[in-house]
């Protein structure tokens, strides 16, 4: 019997969620789905059926999607310039980026990078808006300011995350489940004694890009890279925890006295204020929330070292 055939359907999902973890994780890299197959351990025949029913699309489809994605988010809140962008979303030249994102967008890169508000943008923040019932025109707005905000510098980091959510209702499915969330990751910190480590939260994908039900939402624990007894540790415990890699350097910091579901929208609207503005630059669509199990979270923004 072949390990395909012996697995339950808990398992097949997370075969196809890891094949979607490595893509995001290597999203500058090349690869092939015999690549990702041989890592899981499954035939790439069955690594690409159960890929589709599982996640709903073909996995390069979702690879080509969730890079042109990311790469129209860069356009958006980066420094980056486009031949800088194609490298790094794993497109070997320029021409060839330039070439996809209007075949997906139906706009070039530089045209996409003059809209002022995307309709998937605008969609988002109005969802999240009658989830969270928080506007950017309320009070909370005073203490998204960049004065308040921390240059901090942060080492690499490892994510074991799970995802929240992956279908209709993504931002929803985040707020109802986090505490759920928050309570296995604060045990997990404390059952390994993983003082330097972070409960965070965000997506892995493009906000003001990606459509809002294909949006993935995560919770997880950010790890120094440094950490190597803990990485192990957890990789023996949990084999199904998902895995990113999160690169260090600059960051903003900004404290909140809020939860994050309250924080979401006037977060999402200070930093694309600040990067049209040129206040800052970020280096990467990996912004993220820490949480805590009070009313208090940080803002965690990677800043492009070049603008400074």
């Amino acid at each position: 019997m072949s390990k395909s055939s012996s697995l339950n359907r808990e398992q097949l999902e997370n075969l196809a969620l890891q094949g979607m973890c490595f893509a995001d994780d290597n999203v500058g890299e090349p690869f092939g789905i015999k690549d990702v197959s041989e890592r899981l351990g499954i035939s790439y025949s069955y690594f690409y059926h159960n890929f589709v029913a599982v996640m709903g699309e073909p996995f390069w489809h979702y690879v080509k999607r969730h890079r042109l994605e990311l790469a129209a988010g860069l356009l958006r809140h980066s420094g980056y310039n486009i031949s800088e962008i194609s490298e790094m979303c794993g497109y070997a030249t320029t021409a060839a980026l330039s070439k996809a994102f209007k075949q997906h967008f139906s706009v070039s890169p530089m045209q996409f990078k003059k809209i002022a508000v995307l309709p998937n943008e605008k969609r988002t923040l109005e969802i999240t808006e009658a989830i969270t019932h928080v506007t950017g025109n309320t009070p909370l707005s005073s203490f998204f300011t960049y004065d308040r905000c921390e240059k901090i510098t942060l080492p690499e980091t490892i994510l074991y995350y799970s995802l929240i959510s992956r279908g209709s209702d993504p931002i929803g499915a985040m707020v109802s489940r986090m505490t759920y969330y928050l309570n296995l990751f604060q045990k997990t910190r404390t059952l390994y004694d993983l003082q330097d480590s972070r409960i965070i939260t965000g997506t892995l994908d493009s906000i003001p890009v990606t459509d809002y039900e294909k949006l993935s939402m995560y919770a997880g624990l950010a790890i120094p890279a440094s950490a190597i007894k803990a990485h192990s540790q957890l990789n023996i415990t949990f084999p199904y925890f998902l895995y990113k890699r999160i690169p260090g350097g600059s960051y903003l910091k900004l404290p909140l006295p809020m939860d994050f579901a309250t924080a979401g929208i006037p977060m999402y609207e200070f930093i694309t204020r600040c990067c049209m503005e040129g206040i800052f630059k970020m280096s990467g669509n990996h912004f993220f929330i820490s949480l805590s199990p009070t009313n208090y979270c940080e803002i965690y923004i990677p800043l492009l070292r070049k603008h400074y």
